[in-house]
């Protein structure tokens, strides 16, 4: 039997991709043929998450099988890995590790600066054309950036096809802490 453990992801800001980057590492997880439950610390927070990955929303105490081994509901795995999509609720106590979601931008970079005490690393989303670079936001920030991740539009076609779920070409390892990880 597994232990449980939990992950949590935390946005800096709305729209940095947090629910994008959790969804991902959920997958990743699953695919490596772990038990995986993503989760979300509300409803409206589960519901965006079906939709991203194409499936329909659990109802209350529900759960949805989106892959083998990797389910969606509102409660967290008893017996595996749970994933949790937090938005950017940087101050509840969160259970295991809390990493922080932001990008390469100044309103992001601000926000982060109020992020969880409790971090465990930045997941750091880069997007082209920005003049804060990977070193500006490690310089700001008293957390280790675990991983950098290039904005991809594949990852944008896959979630507004309700596809990413199924996207076998998409590959995310956060569990590593990379230096820098390509979602293909």
């Amino acid at each position: 039997m597994t232990t449980p453990t939990t992950v949590t992801f935390v946005g800096a800001k709305g729209g940095v991709g947090t629910s994008t980057v959790a969804t991902l590492h959920a997958i990743a997880l699953a695919r490596r043929e772990h038990t995986v439950r993503l989760t979300s610390t509300h409803t409206a927070g589960v519901e965006d998450l079906a939709a991203l990955l194409g499936v329909p929303a659990p109802g209350a105490g529900e759960t949805v099988t989106v892959l083998p081994r990797l389910t969606l509901a509102d409660q967290p795995c008893a017996d595996g890995h749970t994933v949790v999509d937090a938005g950017t609720d940087c101050f509840s106590d969160h259970d295991g590790p809390v990493y922080v979601v932001l990008r390469n931008d100044y309103l992001s970079l601000r926000r982060a600066l109020a992020g969880p005490r409790t971090t465990a690393g930045i997941i750091l989303i880069s997007e082209p054309n920005r003049s804060l670079t990977r070193r500006d936001v490690a310089d700001v920030l008293a957390h280790p950036i675990v991983a950098e991740l290039r904005l991809d539009p594949a990852i944008a076609r896959a979630i507004d096809a309700g596809l990413l779920s199924s996207a076998r070409h998409l590959r995310i390892d956060l569990s590593l802490g990379a230096t820098t990880t390509s979602a293909h």
